[in-house]
């Protein structure tokens, strides 16, 4: 069996080995550093976002991540992203064999979430 990008490539030798360990390493960047650079951003966010008149550069290029909430979850749009990938990335690393506690596992985090959601009424 061949690599669908480059034929020349053969699964499972040496020659596609680095490929398959860099992939696996963009797997789990990509979903934990989109977290941690939302997290950043809106922790650097918080003080001009207090201070409602002086509104700097990044809060207005950020506004995307916080317009949407009220000031004091203005973190929420990270609370999401956290959600989504738990259910669309860990959830899926429950054994197939075991497909209904998937769905127990993703159902409870919704549950929860949508409690959190009513709760807390994040939005503006």
């Amino acid at each position: 069996e061949y690599m669908r990008q480059d034929a020349s490539v053969e699964c499972g030798t040496d020659e596609h080995k680095p490929i398959t360990n860099l992939a696996i390493v963009f797997i789990v960047f990509w979903p934990i550093g989109s977290l941690v650079l939302y997290t950043l951003l809106l922790a650097a966010c918080y003080k001009p976002l207090k201070k409602k008149k002086s509104r700097t550069a990044l809060t207005r290029a950020t506004r995307f991540l916080h317009r949407e909430y009220v000031l004091t979850y203005y973190w929420w749009e990270a609370l999401e992203l956290l959600r989504k990938i738990v259910l669309t990335g860990l959830v899926v690393l429950v054994p197939e064999e075991r497909a209904f506690l998937r769905l127990v596992i993703a159902t409870l985090i919704c549950s929860c979430y949508a409690v959190g959601l009513a709760v807390a009424t994040p939005f503006k």
